[in-house]
């Protein structure tokens, strides 16, 4: 009986040996395969943020393009315009309705240089490239119209301190962002925003007293690709910070966005 037991006192210690090798390898051919998941994903994370970096700067590019265009073609072009149209009000000789409709015309002229100087500032902030992103802050409060009835408010603790330029200018173009839509949608009197430095982050608030909207909703289409809220978070994305948004109809709209300095 012992001599029938002895091969298997031998066999079995060696098969709980090669039962546990075989647990090991597999649990680590598991962890192994778990990190290639987490390298795979993290490269991937990489590539989309460098893909959407790309994008930006090349709508920034555009953007600058089309700002020159704007400012030295179409507005020289206006200007000059408008320079002709008084040369043929001064030759008037003392028609009435000719010189009216000349001066009515200036009156438009100067209209569509304003825009378009307005419209090629939006599109390249010259203030927020010479003189850093708070005075570019109080020029765009300072650039809301003021038949919209909307009063722009502006606090911050930054003094003369300057971020990188590109940090700089995701904030400012968020900021736009949100102005915007508040000016088409929101019909607020009020909007304040707050940029404050401290312990290491960078925090911007923004509010405005408007009709607000359901955020949930917003939230879910932009998840299934729309633009708003979606152009918002790619920009905090690529600021390695977070965005803290809150709305709901009849309650105006809160944001913040929150990066670090360091």
């Amino acid at each position: 009986m012992r001599e029938t037991l002895e091969p298997l006192f031998i066999i079995t210690p060696v098969l709980l040996v090669l039962a546990m090798g075989i647990i090991l390898f597999v649990f680590a051919y598991q962890r192994r395969m778990l990190q290639h998941q987490e390298h795979l994903r993290q490269l991937q994370e990489a590539r989309q943020r460098q893909l959407l970096d790309a994008a930006l700067e090349a709508q920034e590019a555009e953007r600058r393009r089309v700002a020159r265009d704007l400012h030295d073609e179409v507005g020289g072009m206006l200007a000059l315009v408008r320079l002709n149209i008084g040369q043929v009000a001064l030759k008037a000789n003392g028609n009435n309705a000719a010189i009216e409709t000349a001066n009515r015309s200036k009156q438009l002229l100067d209209e569509a240089i304003h825009s378009v100087r307005r419209i090629s500032h939006d599109l390249l902030p010259v203030v927020l490239d010479k003189m850093g992103l708070v005075q570019a802050i109080n020029s765009l409060a300072h650039s809301v119209p003021p038949e919209s009835g909307l009063e722009v408010r502006f606090a911050h603790n930054l003094d003369k301190d300057r971020l990188d330029v590109r940090r700089e200018l995701l904030l400012f173009r968020i900021l736009q962002e949100l102005l915007s839509n508040s000016l088409k949608y929101a019909e607020a009197s009020l909007i304040t925003v707050d940029l404050h430095r401290a312990d290491g982050q960078l925090k911007l608030s923004y509010t405005d007293n408007g009709k607000g909207f359901d955020y949930d909703a917003s939230h879910q289409a932009s998840s299934a690709g729309g633009l708003g809220l979606k152009n918002l978070q790619s920009r905090v994305d690529l600021l390695d910070g977070s965005l803290y948004l809150f709305s709901k109809v009849g309650a105006g709209i809160k944001a913040d966005i929150i990066i670090p300095t360091h």
